[in-house]
């Protein structure tokens, strides 16, 4: 299956690591992995501060870079979510949505959420066991894994590779802070909110996070950074790639 990969501005500028693991993981499962050149932004970040004209012309922008009719795979819950959910609100009505936007939504998939309902493939047939991966984590999802209504299901896909031990933070539907535009808008609520799920982080005693979002990610190991707690955030693709021997577990420079 070829597939066209869009790694978000984050990902990108700060977790390359986790992009690459990206376009490993799908390689390994046997896609075609086409990286579009000229790709930026989606729009989400100008959206979330009211900028709906900005906001629709990075929407249009990203249907001309994406054309086609490959689905598009990102490692991003917010991105995709904000794609597949409200990209179509920056236009009036339906007979107004462009057909290549219209195609960009539809094509659009978060990298678990592809795995497991495009390629139809359970952990188990990913990986028989951790590998040189960590056997025991800690699992964060998203808020916008909500909006993708993979907010249960992604955990569960998680939960059920073969011999993982998986903990669940404490109020795990709670947000770490980050929201985006939220944390520079909000410093002190987000940096409450932060703490909050370090400290029920801090309470499983896992020496791994995994999550699905650069964003929660750089949040969150920003304030374990702060409270000098040493555990390390990976993204649910470095982990398969470590397991499957396609990534060290050396920690790289962000």
């Amino acid at each position: 299956m070829r597939i066209l990969l869009f790694i978000p501005c984050l990902a990108d500028q700060f977790a390359p690591r986790a992009a690459e693991a990206t376009a490993l993981l799908l390689e390994h499962l046997g896609c075609e992995v086409v990286f579009p050149e000229g790709q930026t932004c989606c729009g989400q970040a100008h959206r979330n501060s009211g900028d709906e004209d900005a906001a629709r012309a990075m929407v249009l922008r990203m249907a001309r870079i994406f054309e086609g009719d490959e689905w598009i795979v990102t490692p991003s819950g917010s991105c995709a979510a904000m794609i597949t959910r409200h990209a179509l609100e920056l236009f009036g009505s339906e007979s107004e949505v462009p057909a290549d936007v219209q195609s960009l939504v539809r094509r659009t998939r978060e990298l678990v959420q592809f795995i497991e309902e495009q390629l139809g493939l359970a952990p188990d047939e990913i990986v028989g066991d951790p590998g040189n991966a960590a056997s025991v984590v800690a699992w964060h999802p998203s808020c916008h894994l909500r909006e993708l209504n993979r907010f249960e299901a992604s955990g569960r896909f998680i939960e059920s590779i073969p011999g993982l031990e998986v903990k669940r933070l404490r109020q795990e539907e709670q947000c770490c802070g980050f929201g985006g535009t939220f944390a520079s808008k909000f410093g002190a609520i987000s940096g409450a909110l932060a703490e909050d799920r370090c400290a029920a982080l801090e309470e499983t005693d896992a020496p791994v996070l995994l999550c699905n979002d650069t964003g929660c990610t750089m949040n969150i190991e920003g304030r374990l950074s702060r409270r000098g707690t040493p555990v390390e955030i990976q993204h649910v693709a470095e982990w398969f790639c470590q397991a499957l021997g396609l990534q060290s577990r050396e920690q790289e420079s962000r």
